[in-house]
C-alpha cells in the first residue's frame, strides 16, 4: 500500500516566500531597466535636435565671408554674410569719382551664383567712415563706395577666348581697396542665428524685406516679430542660455589663430518644472574656427 505525500504548510511557505523574494528581484531589474531606457531616450530627444542644429550652424558658419561674423551685446544672435562663391579679378573700380557696373574678372568654368560682389572685406571703418561707430562692421553698411556692391545683374561670367569676362552690378559702384591677391567673394544676403525664449532660429535675410544689410545688427526679438517662413525657420526648441555665459561668442583672429565662434547652449525641457526629479540638462558647447583671410 502506498502513501500519498504533499508539502507541509512550512514547506508551502518557504515557497511563496522564495518566489516573493525572486519576483521582487526581478521586478526591480526590469523597472530598473525600463527607467534606465526611458532616461536614455529622453536625454537622446534632447540633445539630438541640438547636435542637429549646431552642425548646420558651424558648416554655414565656415562659408562665411571673411570678418563677416558679429555678434549682440546680449549674445544672443549671431549674423554673418554667406560666401557663395569666390574668385580673382583682373581690375575693379576702386574711386568713387569712377564708380561702374562693370567689373573684369578671370572666367568661371561653372556658372556661379547670383548675388553681390566684395572685395577685401576687413575693417576699413577708420578709413572710410570716420563718423561710423567703431562697434559697427563697416562691411554690412552698402553704399556707392563700399566693401559689398550692389546686386549682380544677368551677364557672361563663364570661359572665353580672351581669358577675361566682364561681370555686370545692378548699379555703379566703386570698392574701397584693392584685394593683394584680387580675390572677390559672391555673396548672398546676410543670415542670422538667434535664441529667442526657449527657442532657436535662422533668419535669412532678403532684398526689399524687413531685414537685409543694416549697419545695426537686429535683433532675434524684433526678427522673428516682422518674418514668417521661410525667412525664419525655428531650428531647436528648449535652449536656455548657460548662467553666466551667452549662447554666442566670437572670438576675432590673431596672429597666432583664426577666428572662433563658441556656441555655449543649455538644453533642457520646458515643460518639466526645476523639482521634477526627471529634470536634466544637457550643455553643447562648440567650437568653429572660421577663415579671415580676405
Amino acid at each position: 500500500m502506498r502513501l500519498s505525500r504533499g508539502f507541509t504548510l512550512v514547506e508551502l511557505i518557504v515557497v511563496i516566500t522564495l518566489l516573493g523574494i525572486i519576483s521582487l528581484v526581478t521586478v526591480g531589474f526590469i523597472s530598473s531597466t525600463m527607467q534606465g531606457y526611458a532616461d536614455l531616450t529622453r536625454r537622446d530627444q534632447l540633445s539630438s535636435a541640438a547636435r542637429v542644429a549646431v552642425e548646420r550652424m558651424a558648416r554655414e558658419i565656415r562659408n562665411a565671408l571673411p570678418n563677416s561674423i558679429r555678434v549682440n551685446a546680449a549674445g544672443s544672435c549671431l549674423e554673418f554674410i554667406p560666401a557663395l562663391a569666390a574668385s580673382r579679378y583682373i581690375s575693379v573700380p576702386l574711386s568713387a569719382s569712377a564708380a561702374s557696373t562693370t567689373v573684369s574678372i578671370v572666367p568661371f568654368a561653372v556658372e556661379p551664383p547670383q548675388g553681390r560682389i566684395a572685395v577685401y572685406p576687413i575693417d576699413t571703418n577708420t578709413a572710410d567712415e570716420p563718423a561710423r561707430p567703431a562697434t559697427n562692421n563697416p562691411i554690412y553698411d552698402l553704399d556707392s563706395w563700399a566693401i559689398i556692391s550692389s546686386e549682380m545683374s544677368a551677364g557672361n561670367v563663364l570661359e572665353s577666348a580672351s581669358g577675361a569676362v566682364n561681370l555686370q552690378l545692378s548699379l555703379a559702384h566703386a570698392f574701397p581697396a584693392d584685394s593683394p591677391a584680387k580675390r572677390f567673394f559672391i555673396v548672398d544676403e546676410p543670415v542670422s542665428f538667434c535664441v529667442v525664449g526657449s527657442d532657436l532660429y535662422r533668419f535669412q535675410g532678403q532684398s526689399g524685406s524687413s531685414y537685409s544689410f543694416a549697419v545695426n545688427q537686429p535683433d532675434g526679438a524684433g526678427l522673428l516679430a516682422n518674418l514668417t517662413e521661410p525667412q525664419a525657420a525655428l531650428l531647436a526648441s528648449d535652449i536656455v542660455a548657460p548662467t553666466g555665459s551667452a549662447p554666442f561668442n566670437y572670438s576675432s583672429a590673431t596672429l597666432l589663430r583664426n577666428a572662433i565662434v563658441l556656441f555655449d547652449l543649455f538644453v533642457q525641457d520646458q515643460q518639466l518644472t526645476a523639482a521634477d526629479t526627471t529634470q536634466e540638462s544637457i550643455r553643447v558647447q562648440f567650437e568653429v574656427q572660421v577663415r579671415n583671410v580676405p
